[in-house]
């Protein structure tokens, strides 16, 4: 019987939050420069970030290109929402 082990997953979600930070920072960055973020452009950006990164769970590894793409479409949406609800609601983005 195959068994899931989520503690095995534990530095990837790490290094997906750093990855989620990064993105919003990059919507702080845009919005600053007068630019008009969206979660498209976000997503470029965070997956050039992720280019080189190879993650593995027990020596196996996780991210073909379609994924990374998928992977980096999730968390430039996710920043991007972030950012977007915090200037509607007033709160410094």
């Amino acid at each position: 019987m195959m068994r899931f082990d989520a503690s095995a997953l534990i530095p990837l979600v790490t290094r997906l939050g750093k990855y989620l930070r990064s993105g919003f920072e990059q919507y702080v960055a845009l919005k600053s420069a007068g630019v008009e973020p969206s979660p498209e452009i976000i997503a470029a950006f965070l997956e050039t970030k992720m280019a080189d990164w190879e993650p593995k769970v027990r020596g196996r590894a996780l991210l073909d290109e379609e994924t990374r793409a998928a992977c980096a479409r999730f968390l430039g949406g996710v920043a991007y929402n972030l950012g977007a609800d915090q200037r509607q609601n007033g709160e410094a983005a």
